[in-house]
């Protein structure tokens, strides 16, 4: 039992599926929130769910920012990106 509150307690931190919402950028355009949080992550995630999300278009970086705090577990990583679709 033990070792299952375990797995479950740790599986959020290293999480690595982006979470997309929708978004109006500053200059009226189609834009999305892409949060891809989890240490076993890295950029690509978000990168990749920003062509995804602007159906293969290019898009362009309007923000980005990552934060990462210590835990028992090893850090917890947040990772946003505000893109633009072009």
């Amino acid at each position: 039992m033990f070792r299952l509150f375990l797995i479950c307690s740790i599986f959020p931190l290293v999480s690595c599926a982006a979470t997309i919402k929708p978004m109006t950028t500053p200059d009226g355009k189609q834009g999305f929130l892409i949060s891809c949080d989890g240490s076993a992550d890295d950029w690509a995630s978000c990168y990749e769910a920003a062509i995804k999300s602007c159906g293969g278009k290019p898009y362009k970086v309007i923000d980005r920012t990552e934060s990462s705090t210590p835990t028992a577990y090893g850090p917890l990583v947040r990772r946003n990106l505000i893109a633009e679709c072009k």
